[in-house]
């Protein structure tokens, strides 16, 4: 066994497989393909023959210059979510450069750290099914690579410690490692046995410390793609992923399928609330007069108002099957009126934005699939019999700066009857006009070709005391969708419009052969809800669609066509190991200990049928008493031969080196060398033990030189017992009674030394 080229083949997997896990979190192969090469070429410098690698210096330069790197690019995007990227970037530029530096225990130490921070950042930039499975991996190949460290590294101190104490340099030849069948075999023992205990530990601290509590209080539940929240200081990462997130399909009020001719947009989150120290979106945190509904295989759909369940005009359905996302939140394309699912579910409607949401998630996982009852034009009655709740205060936004900015806008489109505060007075209906047209222009603005749709932000960078929206309307003009929503109901609300942001996805794709939309992680967006009427909310978006429909399509693969079958265990891990959080601890916790006090009385019910059952029998009289204890004495004497008999075998296959030999070999060869085994423990009592890595021979050796009778007598023992067990000798009886005379002269001697 060649510890030393071992060790370097598994270090150089680790870091493979950290290089991996951070490609993965980034979906970009090119991470992947470049690091490994440079890793394998590295490693093939350093290791081959000529042995060459970068000065001392040149590595540190290096280091210091990716150091620098990562505070602009961080000083650039300061935020949380940023923070792990940017480290594990400077990590692989160093991991890299340090695998072409010289190659000592220490520096392989220092690799092997650095490709640990490598995976740990990856895990905390991503959550997807494949990061989690390089993960595992990589845990595994920790602890093996671990141990040949050790072994490496002890090989090398030998190494050196044998030439220092050399009478001139190289005049001793470095102590060879151990090599053989034994060492190999142990080796694989000690590396399962840590590897299960790793698994065990791992489990142990997955379920002790829910996903929310590692990341300081988030919700495992972030998804790539969909947010139900908005960081614009920190919306610089935009998915591009082309995995499929979800399907839907689309029934019309006659029961038939088929596509829309405009973008279906599902509605996920609706942001009310936007703080101006930090530019973040996210929904309003009162919900007093949230409704539940429970759902089931056979409970159909639950209806959210009575005016709902008798309206029969332009009622869609729509059903939605999960696929790799797994999220709290119901997407519905417009009004939701009902609500139904094959799984026991109970689902949250807020009635002051007809938002829903999933609460009995726990152990149980995420809904996979579930069906939506809704209507596109609601009236209002309808729309306040199912969202009932008070509209929330939207016509204000913190950012004064904002109605100056939209007072000129306003000011320069020039409007021709738009109704004044004089028009409204006399018909307050008009109020609803004024607004739709304000909204209208407005998204016609941010629309047109002043500004540019990327998703590029890397020159979108931060300046103090100025709003990320205000940078966007009067700096840069360019962003995404999250930009452009956040603008239009900033400068809606700023002029006294009802306004929010609305995130979810948008439906472009349409498979024909499954009649369904196919909904994909990029296809994530972010647009406006405008009050229209006293319980009515208008759609407006002033993306520009053409461009953002470039981009998704532009992004799609020939590999798309093969997602389909990673996406149903995608969705497993995101439902029941990326959402991890305190309620499904609880739970778990819950059903374990259900579980226990079930066995329990398991237990105890089985044991009084046994007690009654001993009862019958002693009922009998005397002789069913009498053949209760006989059966009872009889399993014990058995059982005492079975613990003995095995017993034997185990210290045969122990002693004698047959693990690999068959039970009853080793049974009978136990028998055959019992004397051997008596002498063993003759010697182990007198304090001249044998150890296992010296023969009996040279134990005779080291004994004649302490106890030279006791040394004869044991030689004689060893002389037999080689003669049975490797020359092949069966002994008779009489021969086996010949062999055990030959220990009471062994005691004898070792009681008189």
């Amino acid at each position: 066994m060649n510890v030393a080229l071992l060790f370097r083949r598994s270090a150089l997997l680790l870091v493979i497989l950290s290089i991996a896990a951070f490609a993965a979190s980034e979906r970009s192969g090119w991470v992947l393909v470049i690091g490994g090469l440079i890793a394998v070429a590295a490693a093939r410098i350093t290791d081959g023959p000529r042995k060459r690698h970068l000065p001392a210096w040149v590595i540190r330069f290096g280091v210091f210059i990716g150091i620098g790197w990562g505070g602009v690019q961080f000083m650039a995007r300061p935020s949380p979510e940023e923070a792990p990227r940017v480290v594990a970037y400077v990590v692989l530029g160093a991991l890299l450069l340090k695998l072409l530096d010289r190659k000592t225990p220490n520096d392989w130490r220092q690799v092997m750290a650095l490709s640990i921070v490598l995976v740990v950042a990856s895990a905390l930039s991503s959550g997807d099914f494949l990061v989690g499975v390089l993960v595992i991996g990589y845990a595994v190949a920790t602890i093996v690579t671990t141990m040949l460290y050790h072994l490496h590294a002890g090989a090398a101190r030998a190494a050196d410690d044998r030439r220092a104490a050399a009478l001139r340099p190289g005049a001793l030849p470095p102590m060879e490692a151990p090599h053989g069948a034994a060492p190999m075999r142990h080796l694989r023992r000690l590396a399962g046995a840590g590897v299960i205990l790793g698994i065990l530990l791992s489990a142990m601290v997955f379920v002790m410390f829910p996903r929310e509590s590692v990341l300081g209080g988030q919700s495992g539940t972030k998804q790539s793609g969909f947010r139900p929240d908005i960081s614009l200081w920190s919306a610089g990462r935009v998915s591009l992923s082309s995995r499929v997130a979800m399907t839907v399909t689309l029934l019309d009020p006659r029961g038939t399928s088929g596509p829309l001719t405009l973008p279906l947009r599902l509605r996920g989150a609706v942001l009310d609330v936007y703080s101006a120290t930090d530019g973040k979106w996210r929904g309003s945190t009162t919900h007093s007069g949230d409704r539940s509904y429970q759902t089931g295989p056979t409970q159909g759909f639950q209806w959210f108002a009575a005016e709902a369940r008798t309206e029969r005009s332009n009622v869609w359905t729509q059903v939605v099957e999960m696929r790799s996302l797994a999220s709290e939140h119901v997407f519905t394309s417009w009004l939701p009126l009902a609500i139904a699912s094959d799984e026991q579910r109970t689902f949250i409607l807020d009635p002051r934005t007809a938002e829903i949401t999933e609460s009995t998630a726990g152990i149980a996982g995420r809904p996979r699939t579930y069906s939506i009852r809704m209507q596109g034009y609601p009236s209002g009655a309808l729309a306040h019999a199912v969202a009932g709740g008070l509209p929330p205060s939207t016509a204000e936004f913190p950012v004064p700066e904002m109605r100056v900015i939209a007072e000129r806008i306003l000011a320069d489109a020039a409007l021709v009857d738009l109704p004044d505060a004089e028009a409204i007075k006399a018909d307050p209906q008009k109020k609803w006009v004024r607004q739709r047209r304000i909204a209208a222009m407005f998204q016609e603005y941010l629309s047109g070709p002043r500004f540019a749709y990327t998703t590029d932000l890397s020159a979108f960078r931060r300046i103090d005391g100025e709003d990320p929206i205000v940078l966007f309307l009067e700096r840069y003009r360019f962003g995404h969708c999250e930009y452009f929503a956040s603008a239009m109901v900033a400068l809606c609300r700023s002029i006294g419009i009802e306004a929010r942001v609305v995130t979810g996805y948008m439906a472009t794709e349409y498979d024909t052969v499954s009649d369904r939309y196919v909904i994909r992680e990029s296809g994530a967006h972010a647009w406006v809800e405008i009050r229209t009427g006293e319980w009515q909310w208008g759609t407006f978006d002033p993306s520009p669609i053409a461009e953002l429909l470039a981009i998704q399509q532009a992004n799609r693969t020939w590999m798309d066509s093969f997602r389909w079958v990673l996406d149903p265990i995608e969705f497993a891990w995101n439902s029941h190991f990326a959402s991890f959080d305190s309620r499904a601890q609880a739970e778990m916790v819950e059903r374990v200990g259900a579980g226990t006090r079930g066995t329990g009385e398991w237990i105890a019910e089985r044991s009084k049928e046994l007690l009654d059952a001993a009862n019958r029998w002693f009922l009998m009289g005397p002789a069913g008493a009498l053949w209760l204890g006989l059966v009872g004495i009889t399993l014990a004497i058995a059982a005492t031969a079975v613990w003995v008999v095995g017993g034997r075998a185990r210290r045969v296959a122990r002693e004698l080196g047959a693990r690999n030999e068959r039970l009853a070999t080793r049974i009978a060869l136990g028998r055959d060398v019992s004397f051997y085994l008596d002498s063993l423990d003759a010697l182990a009592r007198a304090g001249f033990e044998k150890p296992r890595s010296r023969t009996p021979r040279m134990h005779v050796q080291a004994l004649q030189r302490e106890n030279p009778e006791a040394g004869a007598a044991f030689a004689a023992v060893v002389e037999r017992f080689y003669q049975i067990r490797y020359g092949g000798q069966a002994p008779s009886r009489a021969e086996r009674v010949a062999a055990d005379a030959l220990i009471p002269p062994l005691r004898a001697a070792l009681a008189r030394g």
